[in-house]
Parts: structure tokens; C-alpha cells; sequence
């Protein structure tokens, strides 16, 4: 079975843009998630539910910027999808992520599908 979750958010972040560790300003965007989870178990949709409520909720109003793992991973929108799924993936034991879509702007998201090779930009 396919279930998919979503949730929405205010968070800040500021992006290095550079080799040197330049970052932009900060600034806020309504952060948009959403997480397709596969498996078997019928009550997966309800954990993972609380598991993507609880990981919003660390970041909620927050600079992601402040919060691990982005206090050293540059909180883009593809690194917030990749590291979304990792944890996600962790906290949903027997089921599988197909993928995460994190939005950060209108007309934007990125899209990651564990598996694929996407290098942490720590």
C-alpha cells in the first residue's frame, strides 16, 4: 500500500553560496513537505503521520540553519527532501520511502528518491 503525508511550515534559512562559506541573507519561506511511504502495514499511514508531525515540529518557526543536521549540511530545499527521508525512513521501521518532495518557494520543489546518490553539501 502507498501512503502519502504532507505537512506546512514556517522556518528561516540562509543557503551558503559559496566555496569560502558565504551565506545569503536569512529569510523565511512556508516550507511545503510531502513523503510517500510504502508497506504493508495499514496502520503505516498513521505513524507516519506523527513521525513527519514530529520532525516539522523540530524546525517549526525555527532557522533551520540552528537545528541539526543543518547547523553543517546546507538547508536547501533538495538537502531538507534528503534528509527528510533518511529520518523518515529511520523512524518508520518495515516500511519503505519512496520519495520526499519539499517545497520552499510558489512553482518550486525538489524531489529526492533515496537510493539515488545525492552528496550531502556539508
Amino acid at each position: 500500500m502507498l501512503f502519502s503525508v504532507r505537512s506546512a511550515f514556517p522556518a528561516t534559512h540562509r543557503i551558503r553560496i559559496d566555496a569560502r562559506g558565504t551565506r545569503e541573507p536569512a529569510h523565511a519561506h512556508n516550507w511545503r513537505v510531502r513523503v510517500w511511504v510504502e508497506s504493508a502495514d495499514q496502520e503505516c499511514g498513521r505513524r507516519a503521520r506523527g513521525a513527519l508531525a514530529a520532525w516539522v515540529a523540530r524546525y517549526e518557526g525555527r532557522s533551520f540553519n540552528d537545528v541539526a543536521p543543518f547547523d553543517s549540511v546546507n538547508p536547501t530545499a533538495e538537502e531538507v527532501a534528503r534528509v527528510v527521508a533518511q529520518e523518515m525512513s529511520e523512524a518508520l521501521p518495515g516500511a519503505v520511502v519512496v520519495k520526499v518532495e519539499v517545497g520552499e518557494a510558489a512553482g518550486f520543489s525538489a524531489i529526492y528518491r533515496p537510493g539515488t546518490d545525492l552528496s550531502p553539501l556539508a
